[in-house]
């Protein structure tokens, strides 16, 4: 959305103070993480949660008109309404275990929503029903929606390896108006939630001979 996130001084969240529902959201959907930002070995995963950078819906009945600066994002059948998300995070340079796309529901809904890459570049400012790429046809399913809550979905498989930025387009087979908290709200704004391994580190010892004795 448009304007400056009124919390964000970086793109990587810090996990206070919506932690504990944001990992119930993970916990629910099969996606529990394994450890927090900060703990345990070296080897274990670590959990990022990065800001949207840009997010906008599109509407079939006022497809010239662009609602980048809204506070909620929507998805509809009928009329058409999809919804764009970006988020700049390289997913090529990490091991990755896990990618979750975590958004707060404004309304329930038992068909939920489709996750989908969009083909090609969008801005938040400019975009709208005319301009907006086209979501590839591959989808991750939501599963139903309640009112008021984070909502979990692994989107590992559609995401893994972009490059520099993450594109995702959500829209439903539902015909009733499904909302979300857009970026401008802050704390509840969409995030993308990356469980990555961290890579082995390998310390090399240099092997010094011992001096000769004396007199040899």
């Amino acid at each position: 959305m448009g304007g400056t996130d009124p919390c964000a001084k970086t793109d990587e969240l810090r996990w206070r103070p919506f932690a504990l529902a944001a990992v119930l959201a993970l916990v629910a959907a099969g996606l529990l993480v394994q450890v927090l930002p900060g703990a345990g070995l070296d080897r274990e995963p670590r959990i990022r949660a990065v800001r949207a950078k840009a997010d906008a819906f599109v509407s079939e009945a006022a497809p010239r008109a662009n609602f980048g600066h809204a506070r909620t994002l929507r998805v509809d059948a009928s009329p058409t309404v999809r919804t764009y998300i970006r988020f700049n995070f390289d997913l090529s340079s990490v091991q990755v275990r896990h990618v979750s796309l975590l958004l707060y529901s404004r309304t329930r809904s038992r068909a939920g929503y489709q996750v989908r890459i969009a083909e090609g570049r969008w801005k938040e400012r400019q975009i709208n029903f005319v301009n907006a790429p086209r979501p590839l046809p591959r989808f991750v399913g939501s599963g139903p929606l309640r009112a008021q809550s984070w909502k979990a979905v692994d989107v590992t498989s559609l995401v893994a390896g972009l490059l520099s930025s993450v594109n995702l387009v959500l829209m439903t087979t539902s015909a009733n108006d499904t909302r979300f908290a857009s970026r401008e709200t802050g704390l509840h704004g969409p995030r993308l939630v990356v469980e990555t391994i961290p890579t082995e580190t390998t310390t090399s010892t240099r092997t010094v001979a011992p001096p000769p004795p004396p007199g040899g």
